[in-house]
């Protein structure tokens, strides 16, 4: 056989390697745009084989992502951690994928890894306090977990299926729920011809359209048609005191003109809130749509309704002081009229995810999130107001998982709540939690006195949080000025203070490590009333010599600052610095003033308003003793005047 010369050879097995590569590239092309136009209709079903197939033709950082993304908005955690690592593998990942990899590395509860990458992403966002809470969630997971809350938890099987069984009450004693199980529609069309919307299946999960049941031990079926259950998602059913009125979440179509839609545009529908009242022959009658819904514009949802019907709690993608993701807000109606709806404010509602807001009969609040410090995905939380403020109590194991844990609702003495967790007959099943009554074994106790006169001080907030499980408690002083905290277990608590025109930038740390069940810890604490104008020097805030950088060891000081800053929302402070004499005078001043200014930038970083901070460096111009220049000192004489103070100028 003659040997063809190289020269020939080569180019026609380049054309054919080519032609090859190019035929991988426009395949891979190809299956990328088909996910991407099944991904916008949010049919991640059929998206999720397309990104891979993509990928594994040409492995590239949006097809990797798109897998990750569908895996993520799908709920199937351990395989959109696969596909984020494939993504860091091949070095595509960026600063949002990052977050977005370490929540589903707390979804499967591994924290180590997850605080990894938040750690990485805080060094480069050091402002994000979403990834804040997620990091602190993941020093305190560990510790949640291996401390749950005693009582019986209970899957309840009557009421879940194979589908997705979520958002429970009750009504003439029977349980409202919403479920995407197979649904008996009562139309042929499946589909709108031009915005390919499917009329009978939801092709984010594949089943129904969430729908509204009743239902028993006995037997379930489903509300209302047309005024309750829809052509689409119903669900989240609340009802007033006497039951003659019923909020609900709903999506419906509404179309615009071609025009303002174009013709390949595709019609996004979002979630409002429905209210329907019952006539005088029994039936569900829909009211005017509600003034503060905006459907073509952004999502209202998950509504919850007092007893008295006057006060509407729900959620938002939009509105006043959003916080970020979804935020609570609510609507009083006076003389028939809805008012603008109020954010629940920040304590509440943060840059993550706030969700199913809902009371007890003893005024408890609760509600899900996403951007508090938990275990992963949706956990529930308690809250309480005292005083103008929040306190928040993480619900703990077993009501929250690494999972969506959501939609509390407290019926009969009993926490009914939904999660994704793992065990469940569905995708989401309901959940009913029964807390053991607890046999606390610690007390602390305490009072709280005037600095000047030793006077007892009646009405302080004080609050007292388990360092270990971050579980907080919150009480008042009586008038005699003394406390007392049930402790549950044998731990280390922190105790801080807040009144009005009062300053006490201490905490107490009691740790109860040692001690037997049954003891008594007694506490005094000393608070001393605000002036304008008089420095308090911030104790344990030191610099390395001749820097101006904010050490570990000060910043935990800065912290106690930020909590009085926050109690105090109306102040505004100056933060001065000091040096000693050591130096020359100039070099001594340009330091001081760095110093500063680095305090107010770390305060800002943790959310305080710049407006409300001055930065102002005095060197040695405020000598505290005798060492100026030229003065032999010691070296503590020198630590006197080294020295970083707050002032109030406005109260």
């Amino acid at each position: 056989m003659p040997i063809l010369p190289k020269k020939k050879f080569i180019p026609g097995l380049l054309l054919s390697f080519l032609a090859t590569g190019l035929s991988h590239q426009a395949t891979a092309q190809y299956a990328y745009t088909e996910a991407m136009a099944a991904y916008r209709l949010y049919n991640f079903e059929k998206a999720t084989p397309l990104f891979i197939k993509a990928f594994h033709k040409t492995p590239t950082p949006k097809a990797a992502r798109g897998a990750a993304d569908c895996y993520r908005l799908i709920k199937d955690y351990p395989n959109a951690a696969i596909w984020y690592a494939q993504l860091w593998q091949i070095k595509g990942g960026t600063s949002e994928d990052e977050l977005r990899y370490a929540a589903i590395m707390m979804n499967v509860a591994k924290y180590d890894s997850a605080a990894i990458l938040l750690d990485h992403y805080l060094s480069e966002n050091p402002g994000s306090t979403l990834a804040r809470n997620m990091r602190e969630g993941c020093t305190t997971a560990p510790a949640r977990i291996k401390e749950p809350v005693k009582g019986q938890l209970e899957n309840m099987e009557e009421l879940n299926s194979p589908y997705s069984d979520w958002s429970i009450t009750k009504y003439n004693g029977k349980f409202i729920f919403a479920s995407d199980r197979p649904y008996d529609y009562s139309r042929k069309s499946s589909f709108f011809e031009k915005e390919q919307i499917n009329k009978k299946m939801y092709t984010w999960t594949g089943n129904s359209y969430l729908h509204l049941y009743e239902g028993d031990s006995a037997a379930i079926r489903s509300l209302e048609r047309k005024s309750i259950n829809g052509d689409y998602h119903s669900s989240n059913a609340t009802y007033n005191g006497n039951g003659n009125t019923m909020y609900l979440a709903v999506t419906n179509y509404k179309k615009k003109s071609s025009s303002a839609l174009g013709k390949d545009s595709i019609l996004t529908m979002n979630i409002e809130v429905k209210e329907v009242t019952r006539n005088s022959q029994d039936k569900w009658i829909s009211s005017p749509e509600l003034p503060f819904n905006a459907m073509l514009q952004y999502s209202v949802g998950d509504p919850w309704i007092n007893p008295g019907g006057d006060t509407l709690y729900f959620v938002s993608s939009q509105g006043p002081n959003h916080q970020g993701g979804t935020d609570i807000y609510y609507v009083v109606r006076t003389d028939g009229k809805w008012s603008t709806p109020v954010n629940l404010g920040k304590e509440i509602n943060t840059a993550g995810n706030e969700r199913t807001p809902a009371f007890d009969k003893e005024g408890h609040f609760y509600f899900a999130s996403d951007g508090h410090p938990g275990l992963g995905g949706l956990d529930i939380f308690q809250a309480d107001k005292q005083n103008n403020h929040w306190a928040i109590k993480h619900m703990g194991t077993p009501v929250n998982s690494s999972h969506d844990d959501f939609a509390p609702a407290v019926l009969d003495n009993a926490l009914y709540f939904s999660s994704n967790r793992d065990g469940g007959q569905g995708s989401d099943d309901i959940y009913r939690f029964i807390a053991a009554t607890p046999k606390l074994p610690f007390i602390i106790k305490g009072i709280v006195t005037e600095k000047n006169n030793d006077q007892p001080m009646p009405a302080v907030t004080v609050l007292i949080t388990n360092l270990i499980t971050g579980v907080k408690q919150e009480a008042q002083t009586n008038e005699k000025g003394q406390y007392s905290f049930p402790a549950d277990s044998a731990g280390q608590y922190e105790l801080s203070y807040v009144k009005s025109n009062y300053n006490c930038i201490k905490r107490d740390t009691v740790s109860l490590k040692g001690y037997p069940n049954g003891v008594t810890i007694q506490k005094k604490t000393e608070m001393e009333k605000t002036q304008l104008r008089v420095p308090f020097k911030l104790d344990n805030i030191y610099f390395d010599l001749g820097k101006s950088d904010i050490r570990p060891d000060a910043a935990k000081e800065l912290d106690k600052l930020v909590t009085l800053l926050q109690d105090n929302p109306t102040w505004e402070i100056e933060l001065g610095a000091h040096t000693d004499s050591r130096a020359n005078d100039a070099f001594n001043l340009a330091l001081s003033q760095r110093r500063a200014a680095a305090t107010v930038a770390y305060l800002v970083q943790k959310g305080i308003a710049a407006s409300r901070l001055t930065a102002k460096g005095y060197g040695e111009t405020k000598l505290l003793n005798k060492c100026a220049n030229g003065v032999k000192c010691t070296e503590e004489e020198h630590l006197q005047n080294r020295r970083t103070e707050f002032t109030i100028i406005k109260l």
